[in-house]
């Protein structure tokens, strides 16, 4: 693994995960009334009710800390593209775009999502600024769909080339990948931010498996 890049550039997806759900999720989750329903934004008298008393900076720093996890996040998706390399090179390909729309896209998205939010709240929390919150929204939710994409095809590029053991792990780390931890930590935290969580422990995974087959790998080769 070592010769096709450093395990430990994984560690930059962990905590820049571990980052946007703590940053990005939770400090937008967790509002003066209660948790944020998402889908209750779409009603103007549900969406009053959730936002009264919230501050316009605590959607700032979320979109902060969204759009910086995103930049961390990047050299470990890219890592992903590296250890898939030897493998196929096709593969690889689709992984380092896949990357591109997750951390770009994921950017924007952090940031059109918690601006609209902010936009209501300093506009007075009015019908009209509602109405321009969700045309904003509308407008810009492709970038949510581009960012699901990319990891789409990272994960799955990931979990079909380590269950067909094209790769040094064996066949069961293909549990390691964000989609199965998703749906676990879906369960345990009731949807709060359940992909970055998962994500998270993915890229954990990763680091671990990868630093104890490169123990032994250097095991084997003293010892030959």
């Amino acid at each position: 693994m070592t010769k096709n890049g450093n395990p430990k550039l994984f560690l930059f997806g962990a905590f820049g995960h571990l980052l946007c759900w703590l940053g990005g999720d939770l400090l937008l989750y967790f509002m003066p009334n209660g948790p944020l329903n998402v889908m209750g934004l779409f009603d103007y008298q549900t969406t009053v009710a959730m936002l009264e008393g919230a501050s316009t900076l605590q959607f700032t720093l979320s979109g902060l800390f969204g759009v910086i996890a995103m930049m961390v996040i990047m050299p470990a998706y890219f890592q992903i593209a590296n250890f898939l390399k030897p493998v196929s090179e096709k593969t690889a390909r689709v992984v380092q775009v896949g990357t591109a729309l997750t951390c770009v896209a994921g950017a924007v998205m952090h940031f059109t999502c918690t601006s609209m939010l902010w936009h209501f709240v300093k506009a007075g929390a009015t019908e009209q600024a509602h109405s321009i919150m969700l045309s904003y929204f509308f407008e810009t939710c492709a970038t949510s769909a581009m960012c699901n994409v990319g990891v789409f095809m990272v994960c799955i590029s990931l979990f079909i080339n380590v269950f067909k053991q094209k790769t040094c792990l064996p066949k069961w780390a293909c549990v390691v990948n964000t989609l199965p931890l998703t749906f676990v930590a879906g369960i345990l935290l009731a949807g709060m931010g359940a992909l970055n969580v998962g994500s998270s422990l993915m890229f954990f995974g990763l680091y671990f498996l990868l630093t104890k087959a490169d123990s032994k790998e250097t095991g084997a080769a003293i010892n030959g």
